[in-house]
């Protein structure tokens, strides 16, 4: 792979090139995926191959270039490595570690005591200011 990005990065035998800006972040990401992980060259993998689509549809790939350029990442596709991400345990509790629960207390009143009213709710004219001549 990195061999036929090189290629196109110089020039194929025929003269064509592809321009250095367009050949070094395909040339860059094909060495970087060679080091990582699984589940890093997956994602970089399908991030080379819409690179190269995206290059090929806005015609910055010469006609003769696109067929090496195709069949290099096309085989590193291929060889794409399975990526199965690890999957966190589930945090369960048991009914023994669940946070303990405060009891709910009942008050009852004995019924001897009334009810104590605010003031602002017995009726008027109890003569506590609030008629003529205070």
């Amino acid at each position: 792979m990195l061999t036929a990005l090189g290629l196109v990065g110089c020039g194929g035998g025929d003269g064509a090139t592809l321009a250095r800006s367009d050949a070094a972040p395909l040339i860059a990401l094909s060495k970087r995926i060679a080091s990582e992980g699984r589940c890093a060259q997956a994602r970089d993998i399908r991030a080379l191959q819409k690179r190269t689509i995206a290059l090929v549809n806005a015609r910055r790939v010469p006609a003769a270039l696109q067929e090496t350029l195709h069949s290099g990442v096309n085989q590193l596709a291929s060889q794409e490595p399975v990526c199965t991400p690890r999957i966190a345990p589930v945090a369960t509790q048991s009914v023994e570690q669940a946070e303990p629960v405060a009891p709910v207390i009942t008050v009852r009143s004995s019924g001897r005591e009334k009810p104590k009213r605010h003031p602002a709710h017995h009726g008027k004219g109890h003569g506590h200011g609030h008629g003529k001549g205070d």
